[in-house]
């Protein structure tokens, strides 16, 4: 019975063969940010919320001998997770 159903998805290969994506560029990494919810839950304001965005741009970091933020490495979308109704 494994033959048969084999042969199917063999045949269903062969028919539909390579498939075409967009080449936009976009999607070559998954998105690359920081979230709220695992580090503060519902502990956050909105104070918190810009200090982490200064730190994703500050460039105290160095990469090959180039200072670099976090931002310069793709680490640019900071996201509240929840809570943001207590923010102001």
């Amino acid at each position: 019975m494994a033959l048969p159903s084999l042969a199917i998805v063999a045949l269903m290969a062969a028919l539909v063969g390579p498939s075409a994506g967009i080449d936009n560029g976009l999607g070559l990494t998954p998105p690359l940010g920081w979230r709220s919810w695992n580090l503060f839950a519902a502990d956050v304001n909105q104070t918190l919320l810009e200090s982490i965005m200064d730190g994703l741009v500050v460039r105290r970091r160095t990469v090959d001998g180039v200072p670099t933020s976090l931002c310069d490495l793709g680490y640019c979308e900071v996201g509240l997770d929840d809570a943001w109704q207590a923010c102001g």
